[in-house]
């Protein structure tokens, strides 16, 4: 039920994303596809997971994806990070760092635990400081008139809880007895909060403005 409900919330906001799409400036143009690419992304590792029981290469891959995509979202919505080109610089590091994790560390086959703690801490960190560059450069700016800081503060939330989830999931399930089937529950339950709360915010874009 958990399962069924976050794969309808991603549906949600990809639907709400493509229907806004042509109102969009261009980082909500990239959390769309972003968005659009979960979607695949869950039908793909659902099917995998029903014929050959297992998708973690599947995800191992799509978090390459997604934290590039994360990392540009950023470098557009961010104003010196858009200057400096610091977001995809931020990405491609952060892949490569993936890339030899795979390698060295934790096979194709594994859940790449190391590099999602580091994705974690990187979104977190730039969601912090993406909040201080509009304080700083906007100082007359109503912020929950300004869709970006909805889609920042959506993004920060799911990380936040979920960055160490993932990276302690095998000791978790493993030391503290906790029944997989409940930990991804609570994964599932923040991921259609999330996706629902992006939808929502797409529906409403034309009405967030500065103004």
């Amino acid at each position: 039920m958990a399962y069924a409900a976050y794969i309808l919330s991603i549906l949600f906001a990809c639907i709400c994303s493509l229907f806004r799409y042509s109102k969009l400036d261009k980082a909500s143009k990239i959390l769309c596809i972003l968005i659009c690419c979960a979607f695949i992304n869950e039908c793909t590792a659902f099917y995998l997971a029903k014929k050959y029981h297992s998708n973690l290469s599947l995800y191992a891959i799509y978090d390459f994806i997604e934290f590039g995509m994360l990392c540009y979202y950023f470098n557009n919505a961010i104003d010196i990070f858009r200057q400096k080109k610091i977001g995809l610089y931020i990405g491609i590091i952060g892949i490569l760092f993936g890339i030899v994790n795979l390698i060295f560390l934790q096979h194709i086959t594994s859940l790449n635990s190391f590099f999602l703690l580091f994705e974690g801490l990187s979104v977190i960190a730039m969601s912090l400081f993406a909040f201080f560059r509009m304080l700083l450069k906007y100082d007359s700016l109503r912020l929950y008139r300004y869709p970006h800081f909805w889609f920042i503060r959506i993004i920060l939330f799911f990380w936040s809880i979920t960055f160490l989830t993932w990276g302690l999931y095998d000791y978790i399930n493993t030391q503290l007895h906790q029944s997989m089937l409940t930990i991804d529950t609570a994964l599932e339950t923040v991921g259609s909060i999330t996706y629902c709360a992006l939808g929502t915010v797409f529906l409403l874009y034309p009405k967030l403005t500065n103004k």
